[in-house]
């Protein structure tokens, strides 16, 4: 028993890292808005997009980027 490995802490240190790609129902969950609004964002490109195939995801750094442009005052 005492050489057994056990799987636990493996899952953990992962769980505990931010997820780098979102879904973009993943990204209107942490809008707290519609999938379709994130959609009109991506289409305004005001919000970039990773394409992998036919999956489109957003990094997380880049929805952070997305929010503090949202909380920035407009310049001019």
């Amino acid at each position: 028993m005492s050489g057994m490995k056990t799987a636990t802490a493996h899952w953990t240190t992962e769980d505990t890292q931010p997820t780098l790609l979102l879904t973009l129902g993943e990204v209107a969950s942490h809008l707290r808005c519609t999938r379709r609004s994130v959609e009109r964002e991506v289409a305004r490109h005001h919000l970039r997009v990773v394409r992998i195939g036919r999956s489109v995801r957003v990094e997380r750094r880049e929805l952070n980027r997305y929010l503090k442009s949202l909380s920035a005052p407009d310049e001019g």
